[in-house]
């Protein structure tokens, strides 16, 4: 005949990312014993002591894992199921069913990760520029701006070469001998 154990185990765990996080492993095994004085469902010590093997199965698994992401021990559920398994069997349990929840860090933990998270946001968005602060104008004497330079003035021409005699074309040099056609004053 099966039970349900619940466990839930909150334990340190160094994570490479957020660095120092309290995480917490939460699941269900459904367990039956060889023993039949530990085969009573429901039973209060039938489920504790189920449960503490989870509980130590679980970080003791965890802690093999070295420096793992609390994000990638979802990865390792499989291994870390074997060894509650395991250590459950050692004990005269055996596991017919197991669920285990996602891997969530305390609230204190979940906090510093969201911070970390947005400086990390911060600090890969490109710089935005400073802007300038726009100069008031002050009600002092306003410097006087300079006049634009006038364009420069059309040279007069003359309608005939005074050399060759020659309508001018409305060139600066005259088509027949060269000769300037500017007036001179």
């Amino acid at each position: 005949m099966a039970f349900e154990v619940p466990f839930c185990n909150t334990f340190p765990l160094y994570d490479p990312k957020y660095r120092n996080l309290f995480v917490s492993i939460n699941g269900s095994l459904l367990v039956e014993s060889d023993d039949p004085n530990q085969n009573v469902p429901g039973s209060y010590q039938t489920v504790s002591i189920a449960s503490n093997l989870a509980k130590i199965a679980t970080a003791d698994t965890v802690m093999k894992f070295g420096s793992i992401g609390y994000k990638d021990i979802t990865a390792r559920y499989g291994e870390l199921v074997n060894n509650i398994v395991s250590s459950l069997k050692k004990r005269g349990f055996s596991v017919v069913g197991a669920s285990i929840d996602p891997v969530t860090p305390d609230d204190a933990s979940m906090a510093r990760i969201k911070k970390q998270d947005e400086v990390e946001k911060m600090m890969s968005a490109p710089a935005q520029p400073i802007p300038q602060p726009v100069a008031q104008p002050s009600f002092a004497a306003a410097p006087v701006a300079a006049p634009a330079p006038a364009a420069p003035a059309q040279p007069q021409l003359m309608k005939f070469c005074i050399r060759c005699g020659t309508l001018a074309s409305g060139t600066k040099f005259c088509t027949n001998c060269g000769s300037s056609l500017i007036r001179k004053n």
